[in-house]
């Protein structure tokens, strides 16, 4: 039996499809810039021990772009093919389509995309719009705040202020040194890793993620176009169904980048906590040791002699607040420096047991 295909519908499935293929060299350009897929992208132990797999994780999201890139530049040419096909016979189009909208999942019966599905897409932009520049978790202001309220007894500990001098000398004398990052930081760092550059790694794997659900949406608005004006016969169920399979495939990349997401951002927060409690136990025991130097104890003996000192006795009380406030100041390091060790455990764990099992693409 004849039947009715508007040609014009394929053609511009054509032309759209074509245009998310090259769009899909955006997202390729943003896993290289924003992503850097050497083994040493980040220095410190911690990083080598949790993203050990950090080469392996960037060359499969590589393999994965290139394939999605190919599969849509096929598709369009196919999609070309059976065109122009169709314009000269239904029989030798209806073989074509045959032979090149193959079924991606044997195993899978999908039902086929057609005139009557629903549109998936909220906006006209591109996939790629959603690849905005990656932001660390480390960064938010609301982080930088709770932070602040936790470490504000620094102000009151020599060993706080004793950093700030070295490290604004070392900045004075040579700026370029730790490449202007406070150098007790960056010496952290060597052990733990660069965990800013490790969150917005995360960040922009999360970001790829949208993409592919734009995308996946983008393709199944591309098959409900076509399929208005392809809506008879073998040919339009077989490169239906096509198109669904094509549209679950890239659907289901997304748990695959929030999962990459997740296992950076913890790792990101492992390495932060380990360097925090690294200097707040650095701080505690200087302070503790100032503390005791002074003759003081505890918090509370430190108040006492403040008492007992008596008015005749200034250089007396002025020793036992500076003992007071170094006591309070190493009881505080201590405690900031169970709370940052805690994050690192807690995110450690987390990042360690985040398994990653990237899903199979067409063309992959």
């Amino acid at each position: 039996m004849s039947v009715t295909v508007d040609t014009s519908s394929i053609y511009s499935a054509e032309t759209a499809t074509e245009e998310l293929a090259s769009d899909a060299n955006g997202a390729i350009g943003y896993l290289s810039t924003h992503i850097d897929s050497s083994q040493q992208w980040v220095k410190g132990a911690l990083m080598d021990m949790l993203l050990e797999s950090h080469a392996e994780y960037v060359s499969a999201v590589e393999r994965g772009l290139d394939a999605t890139r190919t599969c849509l530049s096929s598709a369009s040419v196919a999609l070309r093919d059976v065109a122009k096909r169709y314009d000269l016979s239904e029989e030798d189009a209806l073989e074509l389509v045959r032979d090149l909208f193959k079924d991606l999942d044997g195993s899978v019966v999908s039902e086929p995309i057609t005139g009557s599905s629903p549109r998936l897409n909220t906006s006209a932009a591109l996939p790629s719009a959603s690849l905005v520049e990656p932001q660390s978790v480390m960064s938010d202001s609301g982080f930088a705040v709770v932070w602040a309220i936790l470490a504000w007894p620094d102000y009151l500990s020599i060993s706080f202020w004793a950093r700030q001098l070295i490290n604004g000398a070392v900045q004075l004398i040579s700026p370029g040194t730790f490449g202007g990052q406070d150098m007790f930081d960056y010496l952290a760092q060597q052990l733990g890793g660069d965990w800013d550059r490790v969150a917005l790694a995360g960040d922009a794997f999360g970001n790829l993620g949208d993409y592919y659900q734009g995308l996946s949406n983008s393709v199944n608005d591309v098959g409900v176009d076509l399929f208005s004006g392809w809506s008879e016969g073998d040919g339009a169920s077989t490169a239906g169904e096509y198109f669904a399979e094509l549209v679950s495939a890239f659907a289901s990349q997304r748990t695959v980048y929030e999962d990459l997401d997740q296992k950076y951002t913890n790792a990101a927060w492992t390495a932060f906590g380990a360097c925090k409690a690294m200097i707040s136990a650095i701080d505690a025991l200087v302070d503790a040791v100032i503390a005791a130097v002074m003759g003081v104890e505890s918090i509370g003996s430190a108040i006492a002699a403040v008492f007992t000192a008596g008015g005749t006795a200034p250089a007396a009380v002025v020793t036992a607040v500076i003992a007071a406030v170094e006591a309070f100041s190493a009881a505080w390091g201590i405690m900031v420096t169970a709370f940052s060790a805690s994050i690192a455990v807690g995110a450690a764990l987390g990042s360690a047991t985040q398994e990653i099992e990237f899903l199979p693409l067409p063309g992959a």
